[in-house]
């Protein structure tokens, strides 16, 4: 008898254990997507609560964490000539599903984004997987943003009928537009862009 009672006080030990981490785990997972879901929030909407969910230091990568990556120090607004393009161009980032992996005690999910350059030159949103790294504060502090291959076509391949266009009927603007290959981005640079791709549009559907 004495065994048996053991025995049995030895299971219900385990059993209270058991649902202990799960409920342990289920608020582990349900804290992170909470913390990830008010930080997208208020990245799209461009307010500045996005840093009442971050460490004060958020790294962020793209494609691989190798390398130095791009630091975004809490309480800096974000700057540059990208930010301007991504403004101009009325970039729109969304995504169809997250979920929290507990190996890497981090959120992911397939995001996608649009713009008005991508639509001007036929091409499709872009799609990537995302994962965002917490802290033991429940605070994001790494970001790594992978550009999926077999997901997506490259601007290149859409704006080669264009450039050659471009060349022969407005050959200065795009060299300015399109130095070495490469956009140049800016505010002004994008409007740019935009009425050189509605020109090239029109001509196109002339045909």
């Amino acid at each position: 008898m004495i065994i048996m009672n053991n025995f049995r006080s030895t299971i219900t030990t385990i059993i209270t254990l058991i649902i202990v981490v799960s409920c342990n785990d289920l608020n582990k997972e349900s804290n992170r997507l909470t913390t990830f879901n008010g930080y997208y929030a208020a990245v799209k909407s461009g307010s500045d609560e996005k840093w009442n969910f971050t460490a004060d230091t958020v790294k962020l990568w793209f494609d691989d964490k190798k390398g130095t990556p791009i630091l975004q120090i809490k309480g800096e607004e974000s700057a540059g000539k990208w930010k301007e393009w991504d403004e101009e161009m009325n970039s729109i980032s969304s995504y169809d599903s997250i979920w929290f992996d507990k190996n890497e005690n981090s959120i992911k999910g397939y995001f996608y984004e649009r713009n008005d350059f991508y639509d001007l030159i036929g091409k499709a949103p872009t799609k990537t997987l995302r994962t965002y790294w917490l802290n033991q504060n429940n605070k994001i502090n790494e970001i790594l943003m992978y550009w999926i291959p077999e997901e997506n076509t490259t601007t290149g391949e859409h704006l080669k009928p264009i450039l050659e266009w471009a060349l022969v009927n407005d050959s200065t603007e795009i060299q300015q537009l399109y130095p070495d290959s490469r956009i140049a981005p800016s505010r002004e640079n994008a409007r740019r862009w935009k009425k050189l791709l509605q020109k090239y549009n029109e001509t196109k559907n002339t045909y």
